[in-house]
């Protein structure tokens, strides 16, 4: 099990993964019939819940059972409770998420509460390569470039849905 721990931002790249073969297996099970939604909206819905999905995970192993070696993988202290909270936020806000593959009312607070957090961790990121040096692996590249980037990501897609439905 700490060989995952070791590849740092493995679980970004499985949703990416997982995403991309998500959507493409359904675009493909549905490509001789008449969809009911447009290719935007699938893609979309799969890449919001998803994400919501993978938030849920994160949280759950990432945070609260498997806190320690994330958090000697971004270079924060061990043993630390504040794990167990970042864990339980981000379960709450992967609930949001994934409740977008069967309702889009659930889109916006997701994309909002997503954007919020992760935009955040990256601020914190950066302050702490600053400030402390702090270069280890879960702290910056992939990581860092995936929190920016998902909520960029997460708010095109729901700006060009909300275009392709007027």
């Amino acid at each position: 099990m700490q060989a995952f721990f070791e590849i740092s931002g493995l679980n970004i790249y499985l949703q990416l993964i997982v995403t991309i073969i998500s959507i493409s297996v359904h675009l493909f099970a549905t490509r001789n019939k008449e969809r009911k939604e447009s290719v935007l909206e699938v893609v979309t819905i799969y890449t919001l819940g998803l994400s919501g999905w993978f938030g849920i995970m994160s949280g759950l192993f990432g945070h609260i059972i498997y806190a320690d070696e994330v958090a000697r993988g971004i270079g924060w202290p061990l043993n630390s409770g504040f794990q167990m909270e970042l864990g339980f936020a981000s379960i709450g806000i992967g609930m949001i998420g994934f409740l977008g593959f069967w309702s889009k009312p659930f889109w916006l607070p997701f994309i909002l509460a997503k954007t919020t957090f992760l935009w955040g961790a990256a601020l914190t990121h950066i302050l702490h390569m600053i400030e402390h040096n702090n270069f280890s692996p879960s702290n910056t590249g992939i990581v860092l470039y995936w929190d920016i980037l998902s909520p960029i990501i997460l708010i095109a897609l729901y700006i060009l849905y909300q275009r392709e439905k007027r």
